[in-house]
């Protein structure tokens, strides 16, 4: 994503290489599709955000059709996992609370 210049001036330029003012297609190169490695998490966040929709879409057809690792997926993209389960660990009692424990057990003398 290096910064184009054209009659002087900086052009704004898209993921996949083309300018958005002035660039002819003579003057792309063939690596403009490739983003520079400093740009490569960039590109693919766009890209995936792109595509995002039809990837859902995807998954619902293949939980419809019964996959449980697609429906198991669907569940964790969309939250529907978190938060349903009780929570199941338990601490030991403090040590005041096995003395006060043990006061209220025993009669007073």
């Amino acid at each position: 994503m290096e910064r184009k210049r054209v009659a002087g001036r900086f052009v704004r330029q898209g993921l996949d290489g083309s300018g958005s003012a002035g660039e002819s297609a003579d003057a792309k190169t063939v690596g403009a599709k490739s983003p520079r490695p400093k740009f490569c998490r960039t590109f693919t966040r766009a890209r995936v955000a792109e595509a995002l929709p039809e990837i859902v879409e995807r998954f619902v057809e293949e939980a419809k059709k019964g996959s449980i690792a697609h429906a198991k997926m669907l569940a964790n993209l969309g939250g529907l996992d978190k938060g349903e389960l009780p929570d199941t660990k338990r601490r030991g009692k403090s040590v005041v609370g096995k003395l006060l424990e043990k006061l209220t057990r025993e009669p007073e003398q």
